[in-house]
């Protein structure tokens, strides 16, 4: 996994490692891990924070306990210490180390990036515990950290997940995708806070739009499974967050259009926003470019990728 050298913790009354080493065999270690987790595309339109999907754009997370640092970071860094010290809580202080990232998901901008940084912390801490969690664990307190699983569910696991807060805790499940299934998204130089916008969202639904979303929820995830791709245009669609985000980016709707008519399966508000993704069977590079023709057309600058799923979560390297 990298450079390891193990040095064994005498015991005393006064360390902060005894519980974890009584209990799990904890040895600290100097060591340097790198983690890579994916990037993630939430709701995909109707399946509001319980569908999400892993694709292939990766941070890398390093950490090295041999250049030990106790700084409170900042940004980015903050999110990966988080998720390290819930992996570390009830079990000890972590030890001291230096945290590195290469920011390649964008904040605030509907990618999953402070699941992306969280999940990353957490396998990292795990590593440094000899695994002492399981994958649910983590999932458990990625979503502690999130406030929610739809991102956190595939950048732990990967592919298209399900993800819901049952009576005895979270369950997940993923899906098939279709395999030639692209993923184009234009992602705005503008953030767009997901705290921020979830206050604007409405506190009731009516009847009707309740059954509207539940019905192209469940529309979306068999339309995939069986590569109908000429059922996620309508299977997309949604009544619960997208009209009121589409008040706040008022490019939403006309970057969806260009997306659509470039030849596109569907278009939506990936996450909280800003990022627009849409489902490509086929001309991703002229959905991307008119997707980015749209956004620069209604004042919008930003920039469009090629991607796809990915069925990995995170690892260390």
């Amino acid at each position: 996994m990298c450079n390891r050298h193990r040095t064994k913790i005498l015991l005393s009354a006064r360390s902060p490692y005894q519980s974890s080493c009584a209990t799990v065999g904890y040895t600290r270690l100097d060591m340097k891990i790198s983690v890579k987790a994916p990037a993630s595309s939430a709701n995909l339109g109707p399946g509001f924070d319980s569908l999400g999907i892993a694709v292939d754009i990766w941070d890398t997370v390093t950490i090295d306990t041999a250049r030990g640092s106790r700084g409170q970071e900042q940004g980015a860094l903050r999110l990966v210490r988080q998720g390290i010290n819930a992996a570390f809580e009830g079990i000890g202080e972590p030890p001291a180390m230096t945290l590195e990232t290469d920011n390649a998901i964008p904040l605030a901008r509907g990618l999953g990036a402070s699941a992306s940084l969280r999940a990353a912390g957490l396998v990292a801490g795990n590593a440094l515990l000899d695994g002492i969690h399981s994958q649910e664990m983590l999932l458990s307190l990625g979503t502690r950290l999130e406030g929610h699983p739809d991102n956190m569910a595939p950048c732990l696991f990967g592919g298209l997940q399900i993800s819901i807060r049952g009576e005895k805790g979270l369950i997940h499940l993923d899906t098939p995708l279709p395999a030639d299934l692209k993923v184009v998204v234009f992602v705005p130089d503008f953030e767009m806070p997901t705290q921020e916008s979830r206050r604007k969202l409405p506190r009731e639904l009516s009847r009707e739009d309740t059954v509207f979303n539940v019905g192209r929820a469940a529309l979306l995830v068999a339309a995939l499974a069986a590569s109908r791709y000429d059922l996620l245009d309508e299977a997309t669609q949604d009544r619960i967050h997208q009209p009121v985000r589409s008040q706040i980016f008022r490019g939403l709707a006309p970057i969806m259009g260009a997306a659509k008519d470039a030849g596109a399966a569907a278009a939506y508000l990936s996450g909280g926003g800003s990022t627009v993704a849409a489902f490509v069977q086929h001309d991703e590079e002229r959905v991307a470019r008119l997707m980015t023709q749209a956004a620069l057309a209604h004042g919008f600058s930003g920039r469009s990728m090629i991607t796809k799923p990915t069925s990995k979560g995170a690892y260390v390297v």
